[in-house]
């Protein structure tokens, strides 16, 4: 039998309003715990903010008639968020009406600027508050009006938050899928960027300002290789999550592929001209270019020789993203199969992990080591294969079919193989090898 915290928690996750009801009415006990972190939730989520997430007014009627605070906010490190900083604003109103308070982080995300006004009238220093990780109001920002109010009362452009350690702007590169929220705040950004906020190639990129993207080549030449990765943007607080970078724009991408994502050809021919042959190779491998991987190949046969260190490590990174084309492309212009990646794992690790079938094939062709393990979390990637078959990504995954190509390979099986799925289970014992 669960116990009755997680299996309130499996009923809000389903949107069972009547198994919520359930659970609170045999365990009276709950709701001395109903404000804490739920056990197995994301960030110090409660109860109340996992159902606000799902957009679900009836179970939060049920929480708050168990005595929950419609105001605690999750149990973050970096900074909690309230309802309020995660409902959609179809169901907004409604919370407040239920007594959730609006915060400016709150109403700068929802576009109530007269509310907005109101609050930072009442306390200026509003617009230096921290929120939720960390952020400022400016972060939360969701319109260009809401930015210039947040700046006309001495909001700082540059600050970052504590989390992800970034500026406003660059949290506004990605597109935002949530509900009815809004889809994309690169019109915020842009600006952000004629109020002189802090820039760097990769924002330049992603916002298609190719003269921008131009100063940043003149003033580092070697800004042609910045890549959304740690070497680039170290981390100062090690408890911090990394770049937002990671979420906006995707980890491990550099600005030629952020150029290509975001349709700005004319950046991404413009950076291409100004990149030296390794990298233009590396660069065609990534975004499938066969053509120009054939003539950069035909006129220097040797050219990934000459590949740097970052270079190299770009197989595993393609793995990571599951780019099985740009995986095939590396391999056979003469990449070394087993370059390592991020946690120091091969792009066998990674093909593993994912339950990429199809891409594990790809390198086994190539007869990578099979009992090579990563640097961080050590495992071979037949172990890489079992975890993921569990803790990975399961959508689209073939992690059965992962584990029979390694098997069929020759891949050695621990003797404890660990919690595997069933399917992975049945391979396994099909191999003898009974996890």
């Amino acid at each position: 039998m669960p116990e009755p915290i997680d299996a309130l928690h499996a009923a809000i996750h389903a949107a069972d309003a009547a198994a919520a009801r359930a659970v609170l009415a045999d365990h009276p006990e709950l709701t001395s715990s109903l404000d804490r972190p739920l056990p197995h939730g994301a960030f110090g989520a409660t109860a109340m903010l996992a159902a606000v997430q799902r957009g679900d007014l009836e179970i939060v009627d049920l929480l708050l008639g168990a005595g929950a605070d419609i105001n605690v906010r999750s149990h973050w490190w970096a900074g909690g968020f309230g309802v309020l900083d995660e409902a959609s604003p179809s169901i907004a109103p409604a919370l407040m009406e239920r007594g959730a308070r609006l915060t400016a982080h709150a109403a700068a995300r929802l576009g109530m600027i007269d509310r907005l006004r109101a609050l930072v009238a009442a306390a200026p220093e509003i617009v230096h508050a921290r929120g939720g990780d960390g952020q400022l109001p400016l972060h939360f920002a969701s319109t260009i009006e809401i930015a210039d109010l947040l700046l006309s009362q001495g909001a700082d452009i540059d600050a970052i938050d504590v989390d992800h350690e970034s500026t406003a702007a660059q949290w506004m590169l990605g597109n935002v899928v949530d509900g009815d929220y809004r889809q994309s705040r690169h019109d915020i950004a842009r600006f952000l960027v004629a109020r002189g906020c802090r820039t760097d190639i990769l924002m330049a990129a992603a916002l298609g300002d190719l003269p921008l993207v131009q100063t940043h080549l003149d003033a580092n030449p070697a800004s042609i290789r910045m890549s959304v990765s740690e070497q680039w943007f170290p981390k100062r607080d090690p408890r911090a999550g990394g770049t937002i970078y990671i979420w906006t724009l995707g980890a491990n991408r550099n600005v030629h592929r952020i150029a290509r994502v975001f349709g700005h050809d004319d950046v991404l021919a413009l950076l291409m001209a100004r990149s030296p042959m390794d990298l233009q190779l590396a660069v065609a491998c990534e975004l499938g270019d066969e053509a120009l991987v054939a003539s950069l190949t035909a006129r220097r046969p040797d050219l990934s020789r000459t590949l740097r260190d970052d270079d190299r490590r770009k197989l595993a990174d393609a793995a990571q993203d599951g780019n099985v084309a740009g995986v095939r492309l590396m391999l056979g212009a003469g990449w070394p199969v087993d370059a390592r990646g991020q946690h120091g794992a091969t792009a066998l690790h990674w093909a593993g992990f994912h339950g990429n079938a199809a891409l594990t094939r790809e390198i086994l062709e190539h007869r990578p080591p099979l009992d090579v393990r990563s640097t961080e979390f050590a495992g071979t990637p037949l172990q890489w294969a079992l975890y993921g078959s569990i803790h990975g990504v399961q959508e689209r995954s073939d992690h059965a079919g992962t584990v029979e190509a390694l098997l069929d390979a020759g891949a050695p099986v621990p003797e404890d193989s660990g919690e595997v799925s069933d399917a992975v289970r049945d391979v396994l014992r099909r191999y003898n090898r009974p996890p």
